[in-house]
């Protein structure tokens, strides 16, 4: 069966052949050179003669003339025409020459199969008709990539010869013909000057030395902003969505703050929201492609909210709160705001944030400050819906003002504490405050003319005060010695003291007695010490002497006496030769009338006035500006760290109180009273 295959395929082969055939070889058209026939200031003539013009069809014949030595189609000025040309055919090149300049050009046939072209020859240029636009076509509205079409004759065919800026942006041509191109739109356009800003783009042609510019109808895309999809976390790249948005010169601000902007695209504007912002749907400017935009509701922010059921300690106005949350503003942490409960308190954020915890100062000392408070974040001026429970830990606290009061608590006098109010004996007057309604009141005007009524000393025992105040029109001596009633309200004159001291060295009441012990006063020369003692029989309202002697001295030094539990102690510093070398806690013996020692302490300083404050086990006593923390059942003795009190050196003291275990005092420099809590004491 195969041998039969074989033999069939040679009978074919033999009978397929015919020896009459012959075979015609491929020939290729041949011309001379292009003469230059004439050249004008209007261009040049050209002219070829065809031998023999080939086997192949003729599809194309012409010139190609350029400043290179070799013009080629693609490469050169081409003019043509179509078909096939008589046995000599000639063309008219009009544009596209300089005046001057050297050319060369070559003759071509462009057949089916290939383009022949003749030797090179060269002329000198006379110059040429420039090229006329008829009409541009595009838009009515452009956008970058997009093209425009250019119509009108004489264009030169060579891409070397354009420049072309489409609002001072160089553009890239393509389609080139001797009637029309096409421009596309640069990715790169000014939108300055000489942009109008009327949206309407300036197109500028250059073809070799002839330049013309058009103002045209077409606009280019105004931007189209959509509204937000999405609500962005802090944490997160902002992103306005929307058309026709690219621009590499764009520039996007908020109030006072110019952003930066991550990426540009068609669609999106990618940005960090480094700004405080004032809203959840803040209003941006955008400046794109030579126009400003006021864009809203593209963005929505997330608002920022506090974990429920928090509650923090601050021990002092510069700790800080550690708060957890949703969204605070970690790429820009001084955008973070809260607000409490508390006129006038401010707050401060610690730089290191993160998006579910932060920081918060308390950095102003509002007045009142409370020991509980609440605390909400507020950011983009939105509240959050939780709160923070702060307990204030810090022991003083300033607790009220005190200006509104009809009378000042911030000049000398003396204070006592009665039934959990305060009383101020100053300025003449008898007044009390009471701190859980945060009032003042004046009860008793006694002798305005006596000055300060009680800056020789004050007492208080079974509802009544014991004051004496310095004499103003008799120098050197005590002024009017004087009862209050509280209860009744009677004003009482009592004996005048007999000791000439104006200030006691020692001042309390014990088994039915007034002390009165030492003191000082001031003649025309110096201040003189006093060593006499008297006492005060509270029921018989008689002076008789005291039988102790108090050391003269000649430093300032005061017994500083209270009393715990039914008992009178005192502060009584130990002197040597003017040397303070020790503060001895003492108990008054009423049998002896003289102290007894319970326990030796270094030197603490010197008071003047009631400034003891016991509470439970402990006795807590002001000297300059220290609180000092004495245990009265072990007698041991501590700093109280963190808790201090302006007085008048040891002239006299603050006003200063108890009232419900804490104590109460204000500075002569301020009009805030402040509230001092021995439970949150540091042991």
């Amino acid at each position: 069966m195969k041998k039969n295959w074989i033999v069939l395929i040679a009978l074919v082969v033999v009978f397929s052949c015919n020896e009459n055939d012959e075979v015609v070889p491929r020939t290729n058209p041949r011309f001379s050179v292009a003469y230059i026939q004439e050249v004008t200031s209007t261009g040049a003539d050209f002219s070829a003669n065809v031998y023999d013009f080939g086997s192949d069809e003729i599809l194309e014949y012409g010139f190609v003339y350029s400043k290179d030595f070799e013009p080629r189609v693609g490469a050169g000025e081409v003019i043509k025409s179509e078909g096939r040309p008589q046995s000599t055919f000639k063309l008219v090149g009009d544009h596209s020459m300089v005046k001057g300049q050297i050319y060369y050009v070559v003759a071509f046939i462009k057949t089916s199969q290939s383009i022949v072209y003749s030797q090179t020859v060269n002329f000198k240029s006379q110059g040429s008709e420039g090229f006329i636009i008829d009409k541009l076509v595009g838009g009515p509205e452009v956008y970058f990539g997009d093209t425009l079409t250019v119509y009108g004759s004489r264009f030169s065919t060579d891409e070397a010869n354009y420049e072309v800026l489409v609002n001072n942006g160089k553009a890239n041509i393509v389609d080139i013909n001797n009637d029309s191109f096409k421009i596309i739109i640069p990715e790169e356009l000014g939108f300055g000057y000489p942009y109008d800003y009327d949206g309407k783009i300036i197109v500028k042609i250059s073809i070799l030395d002839k330049t013309l510019e058009i103002n045209t109808d077409i606009k280019f895309y105004d931007p189209i902003f959509y509204e937000s999809d999405k609500e962005f976390r802090y944490e997160e790249s902002f992103y306005i969505k929307g058309k026709y948005l690219r621009d590499g010169n764009m520039s996007l601000s908020y109030p006072n703050y110019n952003i930066e902007i991550v990426s540009n695209s068609d669609t999106l504007i990618v940005f960090k929201p480094f700004a405080y912002f004032e809203t959840l749907q803040p209003a941006f400017q955008v400046y794109l492609r030579g126009k400003g935009y006021e864009v809203k509701n593209s963005i929505k922010i997330m608002r920022t909210e506090l974990l429920p059921g928090q509650t923090v300690k601050s021990a002092s106005i510069f700790s800080n709160l550690i708060i957890k949350g949703t969204n605070f503003n970690s790429v820009n942490p001084f955008s973070n705001f809260f607000v409490s409960d508390v006129e006038g308190q401010q707050f401060d954020v610690n730089y290191n944030v993160t998006p579910n915890e932060i920081k918060v100062y308390v950095q102003s000392n509002a007045v009142p400050n409370p020991r509980f408070f609440k605390v909400w974040a507020f950011n983009a001026g939105v509240k959050s819906t939780n709160y923070v429970t702060v307990e204030n830990t810090d022991p003083s606290l300033s607790y009220m003002y005190t200006h509104n009061f009809p009378f000042t608590a911030a000049k000398p006098g003396r204070s006592v504490t009665w039934r959990d109010k305060g009383i101020w004996l100053v300025d003449g007057k008898i007044t009390e405050v009471d701190p859980e309604k945060k009032t003042g009141r004046i009860l008793k005007t006694v002798d305005l003319n006596q000055g300060s009524i009680a800056s020789s000393f004050a007492v208080i025992h079974e509802d009544k005060i014991y004051f004496a105040g310095e004499n103003e029109v008799i120098a050197n001596t005590p002024g009017r010695f004087y009862s209050y009633d509280l209860v009744t309200g009677i004003l009482t004159e009592l004996p005048k003291i007999p000791s000439k001291a104006s200030t006691p060295k020692a001042l309390f009441v014990s088994g039915g007695y007034l002390y009165f012990g030492g003191g000082y006063y001031k003649d025309e020369i110096d201040i003189q010490k006093v060593v006499e003692g008297y006492k005060f029989n509270l029921t018989t309202k008689t002076w008789s002497t005291w039988d102790k002697k108090f050391p003269s001295l000649d430093v300032w030094n005061f017994e500083t006496t209270f009393t715990y539990q039914g008992d009178v102690y005192g502060l009584v510093n130990e002197v040597v030769n003017s040397d303070f070398r020790a503060t001895r806690l003492m108990r008054f013996d009423s049998a002896s009338e003289d102290w007894v020692e319970l326990a030796k302490y270094p030197f603490l300083g010197i008071a003047n006035g009631n400034v003891v404050m016991p509470i439970g086990d402990f006795a807590y006593v002001f000297m300059g500006s220290v609180l000092q923390s004495i245990n009265m059942q072990s007698y041991s003795r501590k700093v109280v760290p963190g808790v201090t009190v302006k007085g008048n050196h040891y002239g006299q003291p603050p006003y200063i109180f108890t009232s419900k275990d804490k104590i109460y005092t204000s500075s002569y420099f301020e009009n805030v009273m402040y509230q001092v809590d021995p439970s949150y004491f540091q042991n």
